[in-house]
């Protein structure tokens, strides 16, 4: 399966102990992601498991993807984790991907008690040429956006930067 498939069947087990329903709806065919399978595993394992964990029992978590055509001719894939939490409030929405705001700020509420993870998550989408929000709604949830590149035939699927081949240790 792909990296999204393995990712919501790592993470839903988490979801059946609350009774929490997944809603998926991703485009047929998926279209190809240019980012490292695992990063892009990781960062929606991180995704789902927050909402999960955001979402209170009985609730809904929905994962989305659809393809998003910039006017610059290149094409991302857009990719929506929501919870159906409390929401994250407004003065709050700055910290949530950075690192160390568990140490001034015990939780904020509306994300899940992993957290710490949405930091790795940005890192790890920033890493793979992609962007990352959050946009909530007190009282309704959020909703984690990742913007990805897609993959096009020609280009090389591997990271690969080109450029200096190479340079070992410093």
């Amino acid at each position: 399966g792909t990296a999204i498939d393995e990712a919501i069947t790592l993470s839903v087990a988490g979801f059946r102990e609350k009774n929490i329903a997944l809603r998926v709806d991703l485009p047929e065919p998926m279209p190809e992601i240019r980012a490292d399978r695992d990063a892009l595993q990781q960062v929606l394992i991180h995704l789902l498991q927050n909402a999960g964990q955001a979402t209170p029992v009985d609730g809904e978590v929905a994962l989305n993807a659809r393809v998003e055509d910039t006017d610059r001719q290149a094409s991302y894939v857009l990719i929506q984790v929501s919870d159906s939490g409390e929401g994250i409030p407004a003065d709050e929405l700055p910290r949530v991907f950075s690192r160390l705001y568990r140490a001034d700020n015990p939780l904020i509420p509306g994300v899940g008690d992993t957290g710490v993870g949405l930091s790795i998550v940005k890192s790890l989408v920033e890493a793979q040429g992609g962007r990352i929000w959050v946009d909530s709604q007190k009282g309704h949830g959020s909703t984690f956006s990742v913007l990805l590149p897609m993959a096009f035939a020609g280009q090389p699927n591997l990271l690969s930067r080109g450029g200096n081949g190479g340079g070992g240790k410093t």
